[in-house]
């Protein structure tokens, strides 16, 4: 590295270390006023998705007052657990000067990264590495603040966290109306955007909480239908999901997700979008929060969702857990264990094999 790089890296670490203070994050948020939330009950609980458009900003502290005012609407709607969407962090990158500039200009994101190394000794990696200690500072304070303060169980979607080699993850975060950080879930599955730079987790948590079971796998994972699997089959009641995906506004696409899932593993699901067309990613909805068909009617498996594909909204359902529990009892599934033990988790490893033998 020369010594201008040098220079302007450390100078890049200084500026998101100064625009990422916690302690300017907690002093905005002190002075504002909070209404607490009503403690869920095991018989029912009032869910909130926030579809959050995604626009730069320039520090953390106008970051924590967005995220302030989406969720204060949704408690006085009577929200008791509250899901942002994924890549809800993207609006951290505008501390960085030339990434503001670059939005502007209308570019892609590739165009972008192009644009701040020519020489292509930048990647979307790097960024994300670069600005990857301010993000878990910003997210995790303002999560952890609005959490205790509102009294609400909060999903405040996914951020880039780290582990100790420095391998990025595209990660969810579920905090307590305490404050306290419940759990994190990696990503287990990476779009085609993501793969040369996310990192996949390995294990699928499931949460026990005093109303409920809940897992968070996120996006792509519900793609597979092996993902709602183990987590149901572990006892989970709701899947809080979130996503930033450019074909959502496509039925026949988007329905690959948590809606189908959960006609074949029962649970309450959510999926909250993110909205944007920074770096031509166009972001889209409609959020939903969903049941089984036949859990609240034969012809209904949408309990609210947002009128527009491309609008900031607030949408608001109450699960009937009591009905949930009820529902799965009256539908056992039937299971040929056997059937499993001969081929699972065999056939895996021979695709792995094969898919490995030809790369």
């Amino acid at each position: 590295m020369s010594i201008k790089d040098q220079f302007l890296s450390t100078a890049i670490n200084a500026l998101l270390t100064y625009k990422s203070r916690p302690s300017a994050i907690r002093s905005m948020l002190a002075r504002r006023h909070y209404t607490r939330a009503q403690a869920p009950t095991r018989e029912r609980v009032t869910v909130a998705v926030i579809q959050m458009r995604i626009e730069l900003l320039d520090d953390s502290v106008r970051f924590a007052a967005k995220y302030y005012d989406l969720l204060r609407r949704a408690v006085e709607q009577g929200a008791q657990v509250v899901v942002f969407p994924e890549y809800a962090w993207l609006p951290i990158l505008g501390l960085l000067p030339p990434v503001r500039e670059l939005a502007q200009k209308g570019v892609t994101l590739e165009g972008a990264v192009n644009e701040l190394a020519p020489d292509g000794g930048l990647t979307i990696e790097g960024v994300f590495k670069t600005i990857a200690p301010a993000v878990k500072r910003i997210f995790e304070t303002t999560a952890a603040e609005l959490a205790a303060r509102f009294g609400v169980y909060l999903m405040p979607g996914s951020a880039l966290k780290t582990d100790g080699a420095g391998h990025l993850f595209n990660t969810a975060y579920l905090y307590g109306p305490d404050g306290a950080l419940i759990g994190t879930q990696p990503k287990l599955h990476p779009t085609s955007m993501e793969v040369d730079w996310m990192s996949c987790g390995n294990a699928l948590d499931v949460w026990t909480l005093p109303f409920a079971k809940i897992a968070a796998p996120v996006c792509m994972d519900f793609t597979y239908w092996e993902t709602t699997r183990v987590a149901t089959l572990r006892g989970a009641e709701i899947l809080l999901d979130m996503s930033a995906d450019a074909t959502a506004d496509q039925p026949h696409l988007a329905a690959r997700g948590d809606e189908s899932r959960i006609q074949e593993s029962y649970a309450y699901s959510t999926r909250a979008y993110c909205v944007s067309k920074l770096f031509g990613l166009n972001f889209c909805g409609p959020s939903h929060i969903a049941a089984p068909l036949g859990l609240c009617s034969d012809s209904m498996t949408y309990l609210a969702k947002a009128q527009t594909p491309d609008q900031e909204e607030i949408i608001v359902a109450e699960l009937d857990l009591a009905r949930l529990r009820e529902f799965c009892a009256a539908h056992p599934r039937d299971w040929n264990y056997a059937l499993y033990a001969k081929y699972l988790p065999s056939v895996y490893e021979a695709h792995r094999s094969q898919a490995t033998s030809r790369t």
